[in-house]
């Protein structure tokens, strides 16, 4: 946005955005100081900055601060304006009780038939609704999408928040394990020259040893590296996670799986947004082709895309149907409408 002339600002409090993205053009990033206390935003930080922000005119929030959030919505000059995490805006709106979006003056969603239906059920209006795609969809440009020669799967689970910080559950762990150390699954990839690219969710902690040298069509791929394999890989496996999203967009199957459905503690051991998540996909309340909760299934369904040489399925095609993304120049679309702002 800088570059299309715009005075932008970045508001953060991670420290690790900061230096590898705003140590030299600290006049754009707004972190110096702590944002938030425990009695709402800090004071130095207003007074450095308030002056900066009664000048807005656009805020595009992702529900991370909500004393930000809470900030922002009662100027009632800004137009604010929810963009999300990932394509998950799109998610949230399945999940129904994920966000409050009725603070937000507008929202982005990716321009297909099924997304706005939910944006309108959920009575948002036409002219509220910015219907443009995520600006990295640029990257994937799907007119030219071929099958690579050297074929390959992804698998990348999402994380888990847990109650009381308790730790991950031990289905996740050992079925995310015994997944990638399968022995059908292994030999039909080294049987077709496919390779198998494992990512961890940014969000947990990587650990390295959990592939070892026998597995060699299998590769434990870094999580600054997952926006390549998001768009070279042929097939997506993940469980809820909002990358099946880049999926879709790119006319790609995807098989979901959710590795902690069946343990018995899952009421008391996530908290209740991601409990309902999967049990919403358990009984079917949220709506999805393609997913499963046993092993053995997933490794049939993995094995018929690799003989149909992962060409969609005629009940994913269908599925895709509601999702038509066709824009292009998707990042400079959203800047044209930020300048009529």
């Amino acid at each position: 946005m800088i570059k299309q002339n715009l005075d932008a600002h970045y508001i953060t409090q991670e420290e690790k955005i900061f230096k590898e993205f705003c140590l030299n053009k600290n006049e754009y990033c707004l972190n110096k100081y702590p944002i938030i206390n425990e009695s709402g935003i800090n004071g130095d930080f207003l007074e450095k900055y308030l002056e900066i922000i009664l000048k807005l005119k656009v805020v595009i929030g992702v529900d991370t601060f909500n004393s930000i959030d809470n900030l922002f919505y009662n100027i009632e000059y800004i137009t604010y304006i929810f963009l999300g995490h990932g394509v998950s805006y799109f998610k949230q709106f399945l999940y129904k009780d994920y966000l409050n979006f009725k603070k937000y003056d507008k929202i982005v969603i990716p321009p297909s038939n099924l997304t706005i239906s939910i944006a309108k059920k959920y009575g948002w209006k036409d002219q509220d609704i910015i219907k443009i795609c995520l600006p990295r969809w640029d990257k994937f440009n799907i007119k030219n999408n071929l099958i690579s020669k050297k074929k390959s799967i992804f698998l990348m689970f999402t994380w888990r928040k847990t109650q009381n910080g308790k730790s991950l559950s031990n289905y996740y762990i050992n079925n995310t394990i015994k997944l990638l150390k399968n022995k059908e699954l292994n030999k039909i990839l080294k049987k077709n020259n496919i390779t198998f690219f494992f990512a961890y969710h940014h969000a947990l902690n990587e650990n390295t040893n959990i592939i070892s040298n026998n597995y060699p069509n299998i590769r434990l791929i870094k999580q600054t590296h997952i926006s390549y394999y998001l768009k070279e890989s042929n097939l997506l496996i993940t469980d809820f996670s909002s990358i099946v999203f880049d999926y879709i967009y790119q006319k790609k199957p995807f098989i979901l799986y959710v590795p902690d459905s069946e343990d018995p503690n899952l009421k008391n051991l996530y908290i209740k947004p991601y409990y309902d998540i999967i049990n919403g996909l358990k009984n079917g309340s949220i709506y999805f082709e393609n997913k499963f909760f046993n092993l053995d299934k997933v490794i049939t369904k993995i094995k018929y895309y690799i003989n149909h040489n992962f060409q969609l399925d005629k009940k994913l095609i269908f599925f895709y149907r509601n999702f038509q993304y066709n824009e292009i120049n998707i990042t400079n679309n959203l800047i044209n409408y930020l300048k009529q702002l």
